[in-house]
Protein backbone atom coordinates (compact mmCIF):
# COMPACT_ATOMS: atom_id res chain seq x y z
CA UNK A 1 0.00 0.00 0.00
CA UNK A 2 1.50 3.21 -1.19
CA UNK A 3 1.04 6.55 0.49
CA UNK A 4 -0.59 8.85 -2.13
CA UNK A 5 0.37 12.36 -2.23
CA UNK A 6 -3.32 13.52 -1.40
CA UNK A 7 -3.35 11.06 1.66
CA UNK A 8 0.20 12.80 2.72
CA UNK A 9 -0.50 16.08 2.29
CA UNK A 10 -4.03 15.53 4.56
CA UNK A 11 -1.85 14.06 7.59
CA UNK A 12 0.13 16.85 7.84
CA UNK A 13 -2.65 19.40 7.43
CA UNK A 14 -4.17 17.40 10.28
CA UNK A 15 -1.52 17.15 12.32
CA UNK A 16 -0.63 21.12 11.93
CA UNK A 17 -4.51 21.97 12.49
CA UNK A 18 -3.92 19.78 15.88
CA UNK A 19 -0.69 20.94 16.71
CA UNK A 20 -2.38 24.54 16.73
CA UNK A 21 -5.26 23.25 18.40
CA UNK A 22 -3.31 21.63 21.21
CA UNK A 23 -1.16 25.05 21.70
CA UNK A 24 -4.35 27.29 22.30
CA UNK A 25 -5.85 24.66 24.54
CA UNK A 26 -2.69 24.91 26.50
CA UNK A 27 -2.57 28.62 26.43
CA UNK A 28 -6.18 28.94 27.61
CA UNK A 29 -5.46 26.46 30.66
CA UNK A 30 -2.33 28.00 31.66
CA UNK A 31 -4.35 31.47 31.75
CA UNK A 32 -7.42 28.98 33.98
CA UNK A 33 -4.11 28.00 36.42
CA UNK A 34 -3.23 31.44 37.14
CA UNK A 35 -0.74 32.30 34.56
CA UNK A 36 -1.88 35.00 33.05
CA UNK A 37 -0.87 38.03 33.66
CA UNK A 38 -3.82 39.02 35.70
CA UNK A 39 -2.41 36.60 37.91
CA UNK A 40 1.30 37.39 37.52
CA UNK A 41 0.77 40.98 38.58
CA UNK A 42 -1.18 39.40 41.75
CA UNK A 43 1.98 37.48 42.14
CA UNK A 44 3.72 40.86 41.90
CA UNK A 45 1.61 42.77 44.15
CA UNK A 46 1.40 40.27 46.94
CA UNK A 47 5.04 40.09 46.61
CA UNK A 48 5.56 44.20 47.08
CA UNK A 49 3.04 44.12 50.02
CA UNK A 50 5.16 41.49 51.84
CA UNK A 51 8.47 43.54 51.09
CA UNK A 52 6.99 46.79 52.32
CA UNK A 53 5.69 45.50 55.64
CA UNK A 54 9.11 43.76 55.96
CA UNK A 55 10.47 47.08 55.33
CA UNK A 56 8.08 49.01 58.21
CA UNK A 57 8.66 46.53 60.95
CA UNK A 58 12.31 47.22 60.64
CA UNK A 59 11.79 50.78 60.96
CA UNK A 60 9.83 50.43 63.97
CA UNK A 61 12.85 48.43 65.17
CA UNK A 62 15.05 51.22 64.58
CA UNK A 63 12.79 53.64 65.86
CA UNK A 64 12.14 51.87 69.07
CA UNK A 65 16.43 51.34 68.80
CA UNK A 66 16.78 55.32 68.64
CA UNK A 67 14.40 55.85 71.24
CA UNK A 68 16.07 53.74 73.55
CA UNK A 69 19.48 54.67 73.08
CA UNK A 70 17.79 58.40 73.39
CA UNK A 71 16.55 57.53 76.55
CA UNK A 72 19.52 56.20 77.80
CA UNK A 73 21.60 59.31 77.03
CA UNK A 74 18.96 60.98 78.27
CA UNK A 75 19.31 59.66 81.79
CA UNK A 76 23.19 59.42 81.52
CA UNK A 77 23.20 63.37 80.87
CA UNK A 78 20.65 63.62 83.70
CA UNK A 79 22.67 61.75 86.03
CA UNK A 80 25.75 64.13 85.12
CA UNK A 81 24.25 67.34 85.85
CA UNK A 82 22.65 65.73 89.09
CA UNK A 83 26.62 65.02 90.23
CA UNK A 84 27.97 68.37 89.22
CA UNK A 85 25.10 70.33 90.84
CA UNK A 86 26.17 68.87 94.39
Amino acid sequence: MEIQGVDFFLGVAAGAALGVGLALGAAKVRGWLGYSETGRLKAENRHLKRRVAEKDRHIGRMIQETERLAERLGQKSDQGSVIRDQ
